[in-house]
């Protein structure tokens, strides 16, 4: 009875791992579009059918996905331009890399936009990990990603994520109000309690999460490579709240979040900014940064991020793509 018991445990098993090493496989090469229903939903029919216009491309995660973010400013802005918005919320570069072939093939873009965010653009390639403070499921599942590579489990914990809202609807915030730790996303507080200073250690590269930026523009460096031939190449770096303004920093301490070195940590040439700028100097990728005209929206009064949530508010996002507009028509590429 016991050995059949562990036969059928065994066989069970091993049926799990192969299903699990094929659905890896055939997300990884998307076999299948897994992204399909986000593209739809951020553009129109007409544009992803083809367009004589000259076509820019955008990725990214929550900041880029949407009807509602920096894309859509840049759309009413030049409406003479096709403009895809690729981006996905809840992804980095990883995703972004398996989605890249299809949608550089597709779209042959002039311009691509590749949008970076500081608050967990790095916590995505490796992820916080603390038994003694997560549950078993959470750490599983982070050591799953992280540590095993099974990317399509973050793709799963994504698709179950959207049964409670459909594709499109990234920037369905709830109404800004007084910042509580009670109401801030519990993801953010839990990935802080299992390591209070990967904030700090990212935006100052140092440490492994100086080697996990490394990682991130060997990823931008791969995806960029996907571009057509003439195809200028720009990444967008957008500042976590907590760099712009002590009103932020404040709110990221009640979090938990470390702060050792709170001068380097607001610099406006911060050390990750500084390290992509030089990884991708020999590519002739691009790096923009808006940290110091953020800060001084936020000096004037203009609180461009949430209190209870870290992306940026509607005068955040129209300030974001008025900043890469400007970048464009001084490149000549938009007028």
């Amino acid at each position: 009875m016991i050995k059949r018991a562990l036969f059928f445990g065994g066989y069970f098993l091993f049926c799990l791992a192969c299903f699990l090493l094929a659905f890896e496989v055939i997300y990884r090469y998307q076999l299948i579009d897994f992204f399909q229903p986000e593209l739809r939903a951020n553009n129109s029919t007409e544009d992803l059918r083809g367009s004589n216009r000259i076509t820019i491309l955008a990725m990214g995660d929550s900041f880029t996905a949407g009807n509602k973010t920096w894309v859509s400013y840049l759309r009413e802005q030049l409406p003479g331009y096709r403009i895809i918005n690729a981006g996905v919320s809840a992804t980095g570069v990883f995703e972004s890399l398996y989605m890249a072939p299809r949608r550089f093939r597709d779209f042959q873009p002039k311009v691509f936009i590749y949008q970076v965010y500081v608050g967990n653009d790095i916590q995505d390639i490796r992820r916080p990990l603390n038994w003694r403070t997560m549950t078993p499921a959470r750490y599983l599942y982070g050591f799953a990603c992280s540590y095993l590579g099974l990317r399509s489990v973050t793709f799963a914990n994504y698709r179950l994520a959207q049964l409670f809202r459909k594709p499109g609807d990234e920037q369905a915030l709830p109404p800004d109000g007084p910042f509580s730790p009670v109401t801030y996303p519990v993801s953010v507080t839990i990935y802080t309690r299992a390591e209070p200073g990967n904030l700090e250690d990212t935006i100052l590269a140092r440490g492994r999460r100086g080697r996990d930026v490394d990682t991130l523009i060997t990823g931008i460096k791969t995806l960029t490579g996907y571009a057509p031939p003439g195809c200028r190449k720009y990444v967008v770096v957008i500042p976590d709240a907590a760099q712009v303004s002590d009103f932020y920093l404040d709110h990221m301490r009640q979090l938990g979040v470390r702060v050792s070195q709170p001068q380097e940590f607001q610099r406006d040439d911060y050390p990750m900014l500084h390290r992509l700028q030089e990884g991708f100097r020999d590519r002739e990728i691009n790096v923009l940064n808006p940290l110091p005209l953020f800060k001084e929206h936020e000096r004037q009064g203009r609180r461009l991020y949430y209190s209870n949530d870290s992306h940026l508010k509607p005068v955040g996002q129209s300030l974001l793509g008025e900043f890469i507009l400007d970048r464009l028509t001084a490149d000549g590429l938009a007028s």
